[in-house]
């Protein structure tokens, strides 16, 4: 292989070298003669002094920049700064490398080549180096970028590229990253002034311009002054590292400086803050509330504050120095010693801690109380100290059980309630053979309220709890279960004891009760039920005697009855009643019935009452008594009532008219009669269906207007104002008071059946009869007489005076087509036959 000629650019940034691969002899003779242009130029070159001082100036310039840039990484451990002094250390050995080419053979081609590839590297190591700067993360793979200056260096020498154009890319690599660095410097200034990153970054941008000049300068006689430029710029890039040094060193010797004195100012303030809180602890344990006693390991008071005295009765000058067991009853001293000793076993400081907890302490007197106490640790003048902090809770002892006590038993009367009760009655059923469960209920005690306040029936309530507690004596459970209500429970007994005991009971509650001068007595209903008969638990024998208390108040008050397996049969009938209703389909379910009332003079049609039936769609007809006062409990009623009132006024609509108006007499129940929108809603459908008032009559029971007698006879009289009729049911039972037959405005009277059905053979229900017709006469009233079923009772009724009739003997109930074809259409035929 013929020898080479390896020149040196005039540039002085790149070398360029140029090999044959494939020789040829076209491409040999032009190589040869570019190979000894070159060779002339270097020879040129090399002997003169200037350059060579330029060269290896420029070297020794961009190596200081690298060792300035090392000292940078060695301070920082931060990588980009590692980078960049390789980068600077290449610039080095790039300047070094074009004194090798001198030289002949394959050594001037390596060198050149090396010096071209420098030029590149260099650009790569700093373009790296800011992209980490930056705070981002390089590939694993990027260390593979370094071979692109190599691929391309030997792309550029196989196709014959010339020298300055081959080494354009590198130099603007080159370039690239001294501008990337410039960036990196100015990106990161400090806040305070002259830092030298702005200086130092201005010296990176020159030399990147300086590198873009490199098809300029080649071959020109301004190529050694190259040199010069890149040589001043690296020593200014030196000088201003320095100064970044310099000025980086000399803050943090300052804030070194500064960091001392606020330690030294810290130490300072430590010690008068020690004196100060020395001085408000003791201020404040002596003025806190909670009592603070400190010991020693060994058990010996070394503290003691106000608080403290004032609990226990001490003075400190009594207790500092002493055993802490003098404030502990003298069953406790072996106790407290050894917790003392089990704190005293933990050996770290601080480490000992505790939730509050309950101790027996002993006052100066000898007095046991309660006081709550937490134990901790800490180390006071350079000796570990047991801190106590105690708090006499007595009075919250006291507290809490009186809230107990107001927790289980009744604060008016002092009984047990409720939940006490019960929680007692469960734990004497558990041992207990048999028994005898009362249930009492006071009757009418809402009356007492409103009639002479509810003071008077506090004290009646106290009254009553007095006497029951007098009749239970020690071995009996008495309890006011809830407002009137109250339950005793007695162990089993003979049936001649339990008798006479139920007896004394009856007797005591209807014993009279005195208040501010005035005498009344109560009567009560009282429930009985055997444990374990009637009920295994206490809420089953609860409410076998709820229930029989129930059916004793139905069946007139003041009475006592035995709970009997039927009253729950019944209550359950009720509860699928109240189910049904809530599920009734009125139109499908239920229907009317009539029952034609006569007027005795004449034995004419007089009207009907409506009677609601109920057949359930699995075909069961449930009798009106059944399911009429579970509507009235559950507030069905009123759906059912305006139901009634709606169909009765369209049959009356479209049945035919007659020589004497027909009138249908409706019951309202007590829910509808104080409906506010009664009145209108009559109205409403009397229009609807263009019926006169006088064909409806409404009737009212006595007990249902007692409720709100005032309000009652306000919406009746609005009633008897607009023409409707209105009537008096079930008179004779109940209260039948003559005041309130006077207050109502009710123009007809209704005899209950119980008076008429035994009338001919009792004198006194005939008596009865004939003074009720004697006195609606003379208030002007008429007369209509229930269940009248036989000729002697129509006669005797005749003979009385009395107006209307009603019953069998007249018509049974009967529907709507009934009625029309047997009643309508033939009452005269009915009426001769009367």
């Amino acid at each position: 292989m013929p020898a080479q000629n390896v020149g040196r650019d005039r540039h002085g940034d790149t070398a360029s070298v140029n090999l044959n691969g494939i020789a040829n002899a076209p491409r040999v003779r032009r190589r040869d003669a570019r190979v000894g242009l070159h060779k002339k130029n270097n020879e040129m070159l090399n002997q003169t002094l200037l350059y060579t001082l330029l060269l290896y100036g420029s070297a020794v310039s961009a190596a200081l920049v690298a060792l300035i840039m090392a000292q940078f990484w060695r301070r920082e451990r931060h990588l980009a700064y590692l980078l960049w002094t390789l980068g600077f250390a290449l610039a080095a050995v790039r300047y070094l490398l074009p004194s090798v080419t001198t030289a002949r053979g394959e050594t001037a081609i390596l060198a050149g080549l090396a010096a071209e590839y420098a030029s590149g590297g260099r650009g790569l190591l700093m373009l790296a180096g800011a992209w980490l700067f930056a705070g981002r993360s390089l590939p694993r793979a990027s260390v593979l970028w370094m071979l692109l200056p190599l691929g391309w260096l030997g792309l550029a020498w196989a196709v014959g590229m010339a020298s300055p154009w081959r080494a354009l890319p590198l130099s603007l690599l080159g370039s690239a990253g001294y501008a990337a660095l410039a960036w990196s410097f100015l990106m990161r200034q400090p806040d305070y002034r002259w830092h030298g990153h702005r200086f130092f970054a201005l010296a990176c941008g020159l030399m990147a311009l300086h590198l873009l000049n490199y098809p300029l300068l080649h071959y020109s006689p301004w190529m050694p002054w190259g040199y010069a430029v890149a040589q001043g710029l690296h020593y200014m890039m030196a000088i201003t590292l320095m100064l970044v040094w310099g000025r980086r060193e000399q803050r943090l010797a300052a804030q070194a400086l500064d960091a001392g004195e606020r330690a030294l100012q810290h130490v300072r303030h430590s010690h008068r803050r020690e004196w100060e809180l020395r001085t408000w602890t003791d201020t404040l344990l002596s003025q806190i509330s909670d009592g603070v006693v400190i010991c020693s390991t060994e058990g010996m008071v070394t503290g003691f504050n106000r608080a403290a005295e004032r609990i226990f009765g001490y003075d400190a000058e009594q207790v500092l120095g002493q055993p802490v067991t003098m404030l502990a009853p003298p069953a406790l001293h072996e106790t407290q010693r050894h917790s003392l000793l089990r704190l005293s076993s933990r050996t770290l400081p601080g480490k000992v801690g505790s939730r509050p907890w309950e101790f027996t302490a002993r006052h100066i007197t000898g007095r046991l109380f309660p006081v709550e106490i937490s134990v901790s640790d800490m180390e006071i003048d350079e000796e570990r100290q047991f801190i106590a902090i105690v708090r006499d809770v007595s009075e919250r002892r006291r507290q809490e059980e009186k809230l107990a006590y107001l927790a289980d038993h009744d604060g008016l009367t002092g009984l047990p309630n409720r939940r006490c009760f019960e929680r007692r009655l469960g734990e004497h059923l558990a041992g207990c053979q048999g028994g005898l469960l009362a249930f009492l209920d006071l009757d009418d005690f809402k009356l007492l309220n409103d009639s002479l306040g509810h003071k008077a029936g506090d004290a009646a309530l106290r009254a009553m709890s007095r006497r029951l507690t007098v009749l239970a004596g020690e071995n009996l459970l008495a309890a006011r279960y809830s407002g009137d209500e109250f339950v005793l429970f007695v162990p089993q007994a003979a049936p001649d004891d339990e008798q006479d005991w139920v007896e004394r009971l009856v007797a005591a509650v209807r014993q009279p009760i005195a208040f501010n001068g005035v005498e009344f007595m109560l009567s009560g209903s009282i429930g009985l039920a055997h444990f374990p008969e009637h009920g295994q638990d206490v809420e089953e024998l609860v409410r076998s005697a709820d229930l029989a208390m129930y059916e004793a108040k139905r069946a007139g008050k003041n009475k006592h009855d035995y709970y009997r397996p039927a009253m729950l049969a019944q209550l359950n009938h009720k509860a699928e009643i109240a189910t049904l209703l809530k599920r009734l389909d009125p139109d499908r379910e239920l229907w009317l019935a009539f029952q034609p009332r006569m007027r005795i003079d004449g034995r004419q049609l007089a009207g009907a009452e409506v009677l609601l039936r109920w057949r359930t769609p699995d075909g069961r007809t449930i009798p009106p008594d059944e399911f009429i006062p579970v509507a009235e409990e559950t507030g069905q009623i009123l759906r059912l009532g305006y139901w009634v009132m709606e169909q009765a006024c369209r049959t009356l609509s479209r049945w035919p008219a007659q020589r004497e108006p027909l009138v249908l007499s409706i019951n309202l129940s007590a829910r509808q009669l104080f409906d506010e929108r009664l009145v209108e809603r009559i109205e409403a459908l009397r229009q609807r269906y263009h019926l006169s008032a006088s064909q409806l009559e409404f009737e009212i029971t006595e007990s249902s207007a007692m409720r709100d007698m005032q309000d009652a006879v306000r919406v009746l009289s609005r009633l008897r104002a607009l023409g409707y009729g209105l009537s008096l049911d079930d008179f004779g039972t109940g209260f039948s008071s003559l005041s309130h037959l006077r207050s109502l405005p009710v123009d007809t009277v209704k005899i209950d059946r119980s008076f008429i059905r035994d009338m001919e053979e009792d004198r006194h229900d005939r008596v009865l009869v004939a003074s009720i017709i004697e006195l609606a006469a003379n208030l002007d009233l008429n007369v209509l007489a229930e269940g009248v079923e036989t000729e002697g009772q129509l006669r005797l009724l005749d003979s009385l005076g009395c107006d209307d009739v009603q019953g069998y003997l007249v018509a049974r109930p009967l529907n709507e087509e009934e009625f029309l074809r047997d009643i309508l259409n033939a009452w005269a035929q009915r009426a001769m036959a009367l």
